[in-house]
């Protein structure tokens, strides 16, 4: 049994839930995949359920929260070196969040799998603590789109 002690509300709706800690997508084994956005466009969209986690290689994007009154709120501008999304694949759980490009951007796209071995042995500290990870070594162009 794992208890988990928090105050981020975004792990609140998984109270009281077995949760499997790897989720069971098909694709776990593709390759990270890189994307480019081109302002104002839409990476993924609140509520819908995703299988990657991304890391932001250059530009900025938008985290919103779509609000029950058709309104959003901004919770936060992500910049290079900067990841996201890693809740819903984890959790298996639908994004908390809609991601939009602030600027033309370049992001990676890793399965959790790939995310993880990424980190590497130190990397669950950076993971908890949210850094910002090093881009240096990513892939430079994705074999297929992004589909989310």
């Amino acid at each position: 049994m794992v208890v988990v002690a928090t105050h981020d509300s975004r792990i609140l709706p998984l109270a009281d839930r077995v949760v499997e800690l790897v989720a069971n997508f098909a694709s776990m084994e593709r390759p990270p995949e890189t994307l480019h956005l081109e302002a104002g466009e839409v990476l993924f969209e609140q509520g819908t359920m995703g299988e990657l986690i991304y890391i932001v290689s250059e530009g900025e994007l938008e985290i919103i929260r779509e609000l029950a009154s058709g309104g959003e709120e901004l919770l936060k501008v992500v910049a290079s070196g900067d990841y996201f999304g890693e809740i819903g694949p984890v959790f298996h759980m639908p994004r908390n969040a809609t991601v939009r490009a602030r600027t033309d951007v370049t992001v990676v796209g890793y399965t959790v799998r790939a995310f993880r071995e990424r980190l590497g042995v130190g990397g669950v500290r950076d993971l908890i603590e949210h850094r910002p990870l090093a881009i240096d070594d990513q892939p430079s162009e994705a074999s297929e789109p992004l589909t989310d």
